[in-house]
This record gives structure tokens, sequence and C-alpha cells, in this order.
């Protein structure tokens, strides 16, 4: 089967891999489709990580796929089932001479049935990446390529909710990509006002103004960005600052937008883990959660509601094949974030 490998010195590119093989507790998935994480994958092509990785590696972790094959032991899975995240090589394991970036840009996946491998054995530890391999309904209205936003969007939700964002928070989000988008999204749904978007490029702050929902955006290349936010929140500046960039000079430079009693939170991918403490004073600092698997049914629930369109949190569409160019648009930022259809012999 084909899979998506980087060297980490900035090439990915398709090539054969072994099929992976399911044992009783798993189930063999026939990937339908994988999205790329921008931010995450930019940095797994270019071993930017603030951890140690090992290449060549498989790309990929936010795939979904259908179910062709079931373990014997396999209780909570059944033929036919919407999987996300299924994964050729889990994280910590190997795939031939393949290491796991996540493993989901390939034609054949695995998810493991972790609740009945716990249920016949309480010390049994399953991959803990198996967690976040949840059904997506069949009946939820939704395309495969759709339905893997729904790994962004439940991060978020989660996310801006742990933070403490509620009915009338103010919100400044710094950023201006998928994640940015969800952030503002859910920062909306629920009750935020105002949501200030914060990015550096017109195009993509008109898309948040006029498909994501938020309400203000401020380009920090042309605009003041603390006399706009004071604009937007009458003088008392913002309860809550998220960064999605994951630079943290430029989180703490974007500080003064703050109320006296507003909070920071940080959510990308820093160069190392004291970057943002070393950047942003303690008693600005909150810590936010993804909570990704806890979040699945009220993502289900918003999708079936009409609170989220999955649809525009992507930018593109493109077949596996054309992977190598895909990447090359992110970077060029002619696409925000990509879906690529994963069909069999691509």
């Amino acid at each position: 089967m084909k899979a998506a490998i980087t060297d980490g010195v900035g090439n990915v590119w398709l090539d054969e891999v072994p099929m992976p093989e399911h044992n009783a507790y798993q189930v063999l998935c026939k990937t339908l489709a994988c999205a790329t994480c921008t931010g995450t994958d930019q940095k797994h092509l270019h071993n930017k990580l603030p951890w140690k990785q090992t290449y060549p590696g498989i790309l990929g972790h936010e795939s979904i796929g259908k179910v062709v094959s079931v373990g014997s032991e396999v209780r909570n899975y059944k033929e036919g089932d919407l999987v996300l995240r299924p994964t050729c090589v889990f994280p910590g394991e190997q795939l031939s001479e393949y290491t796991s970036l996540w493993g989901g840009f390939a034609e054949y996946g695995l998810a493991t049935d972790a609740a009945a491998m716990r249920e016949d054995n309480p010390d049994a530890q399953p991959n803990n990446y198996a967690r976040f391999q949840q059904v997506v309904p069949a009946e939820l209205p939704v395309a495969p390529a759709d339905a893997t936003m729904l790994i962004t969007v439940k991060e978020c939700a989660s996310y801006v909710s742990s933070v403490g964002v509620r009915l009338y928070s103010s919100v400044v989000i710094l950023g201006s990509g998928s994640v940015a988008y969800s952030m503002c999204r859910f920062a909306k749904v629920f009750g935020a006002y105002p949501v200030i978007l914060v990015g550096r490029r017109d195009e993509p702050l008109a898309y948040a103004w006029e498909r994501i929902g938020a309400d203000f955006t401020v380009n920090v290349q042309k605009e003041n960005l603390l006399a706009r936010v004071r604009e937007f929140t009458g003088g008392l500046g913002a309860d809550f600052m998220i960064d999605t960039t994951g630079d943290a000079t430029f989180m703490k430079e974007c500080l003064p937008v703050l109320s006296e009693s507003g909070k920071a939170a940080a959510y990308a991918t820093y160069e190392g883990p004291e970057a943002v403490t070393n950047a942003i004073p303690e008693d600005k600092l909150t810590v936010g959660t993804t909570g990704e698997d806890i979040a699945h049914q009220y993502l289900l629930d918003a999708v079936k509601l009409g609170l989220v369109n999955l649809a525009d949190f992507y930018s593109h569409l493109l077949p596996f094949a054309q992977i190598s160019e895909g990447f090359k648009m992110l970077k060029a930022k002619t696409a925000f974030k990509i879906v690529f259809e994963v069909m069999e012999g691509s």
C-alpha cells in the first residue's frame, strides 16, 4: 500500500510500505480521507517539534477510515463503521523501517478496541492513541472529507471551554489558520462577544469574518492591535487571549490587549517546554486542555444541530497522489488546510 513519508528535511512523498496487520483486539480500516494538521505537519517535515523524532516516518493524524476486517476479540467496532484516526503505525512503534509520525496518511490503518482489551485484562495497556479512535455514526450527514475536521474542532471546542470562555466573554485569538478559525467558531457558539481574530494577511482575516463568525479582525501589519482591541471592548481589554501561532514572543507582545484580570492561553506547539512560561507572567497565564475524546458526542450533536459546518474548516480537497503539491501549497500559504482523499492505488 502507499503512505506519505517525510525525511525531516522538508520533503514529503508517497511510497510503498507494508500493509499493517491487525491483532485480535484491532480492526483494519480502509482510509477514506486524511487532512493536514498544518502547523504540526510542517514541523514534522522539518524536524522542528520540541521532542526527538526519528526519520523516515509516516505522516498524518486527521484520518477517517471504514472498517473492513475485525479482530476476533473486538466488540466495539463492526465492519462498515467509520472510525477517526486509523493509523498504519501507532506512536512509539515502527512499520518496517518507518517510524510513526502518527501514521494516518496511508491507504490502510488500524484502530484498537481499548475498552475490550481492558475488560478482558484490567492490566492491559493499549497505545494511548487508541482513545482518539472513535466511531462517526453512519447517520451523521457528513462526507468523509468533512468528517476529518471533527478531530480539530473537537480539540478546539474543548480548549475554548476549558480556559473559561462563556457567555459575553471577550476573546482575542492570535492566528488566522484552521485552528484559529475553530477557536473562533466555538467562542461564538459559547456566547463570547466580541471575538477578535488577529493575523498578518487580509485574505484569511476576511474569511474569518465572512465564514467563521469573527466579530472583528485586526491585521497587525497595518493596524495598532492594542488600540483596536480597546475600541472593540469599550476600553476594557479582552477577558481571554488564545494563541494559535506557536510564537511565544508574539504572544508576549500582545499581552497588553488583556483586561486587568484577563488571561492568556497557549494552544500551539512551541520551541520548548518553557517557551511560554518564560514569556508570560504566571498571573496572566491560564492552561487549557484539548479533551478531543470527551468532546466527541458534543461535536456530533453540534454538527447535527447545524452549529458548525465542517466544510468551513478546510480550503482544498485533493487526491492523495498530490500530497507533495499540497504541502507546497501550505508552505506558500495558498491553502490553509487540505483534505486528501485516499483511493487505493493512488
